[in-house]
């Protein structure tokens, strides 16, 4: 039972990922955010990861693409480009 409520746990957003969209969440209110995963080796361990790719969605096809840099317990947020497509690339 244990084993399966960490297989659970590991699918779910990661730490570093949910800071990097609260950070950008703080500085763009009016959208749906998502970012990229935490690189992993496997699915139990998460690596030490320190861009994050994210989407601000204000609607259907209408994204700006940001980019999220964590340096130690700082998320620094930079815009990358307005109306991109709202697709992020594989993580």
């Amino acid at each position: 039972m244990l084993l399966v409520a960490m297989v659970v746990a590991a699918g779910c957003a990661g730490t570093r990922q949910a800071n990097a969209e609260r950070a950008l969440a703080a500085q763009v209110s009016d959208a749906d955010i998502s970012c990229t995963r935490a690189a992993r080796v496997g699915y139990l361990h998460e690596l030490e990861t320190k861009v994050f790719l994210c989407l601000a969605r204000r609607g259907t096809g209408d994204c700006d693409r940001y980019r999220v840099t964590r340096r130690e317990a700082r998320y620094t947020v930079k815009l990358v480009e307005r109306r991109s497509d709202c697709v992020l690339p594989p993580s």
